[in-house]
């Protein structure tokens, strides 16, 4: 259906949506700079998804609201839980860069994160950072940087609790305690969903051709347990201690190793940190932080298989003012050991990085710099930089223009894997040029940016080399407001995202995609309805398989009882569309989700 919209026809579902947009927000981000900075004054293509947000998406998973942003699309392998990637301007699944609350966590095997395993309930707020973003963070970020900041504690101390029943005997059940003060403050989350699933196979004879094995006829369910922890203690003003906690435990139901075998996989991801905080002078603020994170999969299918990956992370950042503009300096040190099964060859390199950051504003001007040196004890140094100017045209217009270098660093797999991996592997690397134009209003937000990535030294084929290169160049056009009690959020990606030697199509990808949310609050009431539509691609490389396109419908209401208590429910795929984002894999049909929010002002 997408497929065979042209651009024209997408230009004009976003611009009749302007009419009714006001919106007086202006969200403060860190994700973009690793310095806290007003959205319209940040240099990049960015998203913030706030608590409001995610509450609205109840009765989906944080994949699906990720998938309804600009610049983002995804693949799934039938459901809740089940193996995902996300792509961000186009660019591989393992160009993500996946950051809980400032620590990185991932697969050192796969070299993808877990995204498609994070609880909405744990989430406060969502940073997207759309474009490479290596000489602010390092390897992985070719494509962007998705940053997740779990719920924090502040006001009087207070629970709150969810709970939620749908389709295919889905079950959520949250419950939270939360609370500060100018000295200490906390918060404290549980949360458990389950759902019995469906079965993934959309097709037997295609899925035998995909996996090389005859699907078991039966629902491929998925269940998880969540925690987060958090406390902060401010002894002194300027000056702050604090450690996190976040955890995750699921079991994924899937198909494999026959028709008649109970596949499943034990699936665990943590994050640990602890943190201070000084402001030692008016002008400078440093912050040391240890993270540790671990990203764990069992499978039984029906052979014991272990892929573990445990990082640890020391940085050291200094935030200092100077009578022009802002200077961060600081340094890293990530330690990556490999546990599995598998015998690798070699099962842990560490990385030491220094890196700066400088941004100014003069008059109309706006500027911001970025350079890092990562140093890997498997292939060397790697140096990658960032350069990005703004101008005010108006006082309701701005544009930018940026360039920026990236790289991606050999997964173990991809050197070490038995009989497959190549010890002599490259880093592949990026350079993205883009440029931006921005109209804003009290109450209206519209975005344009063009982007050209050229990625070289892609790692392909069997046993693995760097033989490969692509070029990906695209238009975001997105806008976001409200007029009254209608709110909109909206965008379209047009973009060619393209194997540089064949002229294919890159696997899984569109090169067009549209959204479209609106929502109505009045009293006690919210309502609201989300499109996205996805236009033609391929499964594989050779571009043999094809995955038509599709376009789905969502609504969802929400009803205030009282002070405290919040009626919600939700349907999803509408029209009960038959689709597919990963070849032979089924999609979940016309499903219905209603919960319960307690949450006492």
């Amino acid at each position: 259906m997408f497929s065979r919209l042209k651009p024209a026809a997408l230009l004009s579902i976003l611009f009749a949506s302007h009419t009714y947009a006001q919106s007086n927000l202006e969200p403060v981000v860190v994700t973009a700079t690793r310095q806290a900075t007003k959205i319209s004054d940040t240099l990049a293509d960015v998203t913030v998804i706030d608590r409001e947000e995610i509450e609205k998406a109840s009765g989906t998973t944080t994949l699906d609201l990720l998938a309804r942003q600009p610049g983002i699309q995804i693949s799934n392998n039938g459901g809740a839980g089940k193996a995902s990637s996300i792509f961000i301007r186009g660019a591989e699944a393992r160009h993500t860069l996946l950051l809980i609350d400032g620590v990185p966590i991932g697969s050192a095997t796969t070299g993808s994160p877990s995204l498609g395993d994070l609880p909405l309930s744990q989430i406060e707020r969502i940073e997207i950072v759309r474009g490479p973003t290596s000489a602010v963070y390092g390897s992985d970020a070719i494509g962007g940087v998705i940053q997740v900041f779990t719920r924090r504690g502040e006001g009087p101390l207070r629970g709150d609790a969810f709970a939620g029943y749908g389709t295919y005997n889905t079950q959520e059940y949250a419950a939270g305690l939360s609370g500060g003060n100018e000295l200490i403050s906390g918060s404290f989350r549980m949360a458990h969903q389950s759902t019995d699933g469906f079965n993934v196979a959309a097709d037997p004879a295609r899925y035998n051709t995909a996996n090389g094995s005859l699907p078991n006829p039966d629902k491929d369910g998925y269940r998880q347990t969540s925690f987060t922890g958090n406390v902060a203690v401010r002894p002194a003003k300027g000056h702050e201690l604090g450690v996190t906690a976040y955890s995750v435990s699921g079991k994924n139901f899937y198909d494999g190793g026959g028709a008649n075998v109970f596949a499943y996989a034990d699936v665990n991801n943590t994050v640990y940190s602890a943190y201070s905080r000084n402001q030692w002078h008016d002008n400078w603020t440093s912050t040391l932080r240890y993270g540790r994170t671990e990203d764990s999969s069992t499978n039984f299918s029906p052979a014991q298989s272990l892929f573990e990956t445990v990082q640890n992370q020391w940085s050291f950042e200094n935030q200092i003012r100077l009578p022009y503009g802002n200077l961060l300096l600081g340094y890293e040190y990530l330690t990556q050991e490999v546990n599995s099964s598998t015998a690798y060859t070699v099962s842990a390199r560490h990385v030491s990085s220094p890196f700066l950051g400088y941004n100014v504003k003069f008059g109309n001007h706006n500027m911001q710099l970025a350079a890092r040196h990562d140093n890997n004890t498997q292939f060397g140094a790697k140096n990658t930089g960032n350069f990005a100017y703004g101008y005010q045209l108006t006082d309701k217009i701005a544009a930018h223009l940026a360039i920026g270098t990236a790289f991606k660093a050999p997964t173990f797999n991809q050197l070490y894997f038995p009989g497959f991996g190549n010890a002599n592997l490259k880093p592949e690397e990026a350079l993205n040029r883009e440029i931006g134009i921005t109209w804003k209003t009290p109450g209206h937000r519209v975005g344009l940016v063009y982007f050209d990535n050229k990625i070289t030294d892609l790692i392909g084929g069997f046993p693995v080399v760097n033989i490969n290169k692509a070029t990906i160049t695209g238009t975001t056009l997105s806008y976001a407001g409200a007029w009254g009690p209608i709110s909109i959020n909206a965008g379209i990606d047009l973009m060619e995202p393209r194997d540089a030697s064949t002229g294919n199509k890159l696997p899984r990808r569109a090169d067009q995609q549209g959204n479209l949310s609106i929502s109505y609050s009045t009293g006690r009431y919210n309502l609201g309805s989300e499109i996205l539509a996805v236009g033609q691609r391929f499964d594989n490389a050779a571009n043999t398989r094809n995955l038509p396109g599709y376009a789905l419908i969502n609504v969802y209401a929400q009803y205030q009882l009282n002070s405290a208590l919040r009626l919600e429910a939700r349907i999803n795929n509408l029209l009960d569309k038959n689709y597919e984002t990963a070849w032979a894999y089924a999609q979940p049909g016309l499903n219905a989700f209603v919960g319960i929010r307690y949450t006492p002002k």
